[in-house]
């Protein structure tokens, strides 16, 4: 699973507004986990840079806590996957796409990014093949009427849609 299609939801704005975004979105997506009835954790990440120079950004991306992964057992139990990322990039696009803000200052970005099909996989490994034998409650968020478990595990993360 080396490369995979994201659905991803970026935020622009000051340093503040994007670690309370990504914040926000490390307890939503950890809720829509929960509904899911997956095992998960989160944790430290790095993007995977290579060679001498990329180990120093991939330390320097754990030391300032740049991103963070929703982490599942799909392959194994004691080997687990990546099925959403939370990362903050400081004001690296900000300069890159010259983005600044009202007072002029560079934006800073985060972003928040779903894996869909190692989710898929995860569910599979979990639930097994025939989605007909899946949890009630798994059933009902995914093709059911959600959006009052939706609106109940964002109240319960203190966050609304």
């Amino acid at each position: 699973m080396q490369m995979f299609p994201m659905r991803e939801y970026i935020r622009v704005g000051s340093p503040a507004q994007v670690m309370a975004f990504r914040q926000k979105w490390i307890e939503r997506g950890s809720a829509l986990v929960r509904l899911l009835q997956l095992p998960f954790e989160i944790d430290l990440a790095n993007d995977p840079f290579f060679g001498r120079g990329g180990k120093i950004v991939a330390d320097s991306q754990r030391e300032q806590q740049l991103k963070f992964e929703l982490l599942v057992p799909v392959a194994t139990p004691n080997k687990l996957t990546a099925c959403l990322s939370f990362n903050y990039h400081m004001e690296h696009f900000g300069e890159i796409w010259n983005i600044q803000q009202a007072d002029d200052s560079l934006a800073h970005t985060a972003c928040v990014g779903f894996g869909m099909e190692r989710t898929t996989l995860a569910l599979f490994r979990h639930h097994g093949l025939d989605v007909t034998k899946w949890p009630e409650a798994v059933r009902t968020f995914l093709w059911g009427d959600a959006a009052p478990m939706i609106a109940d595990a964002l109240a319960r993360t203190g966050t609304t849609a």
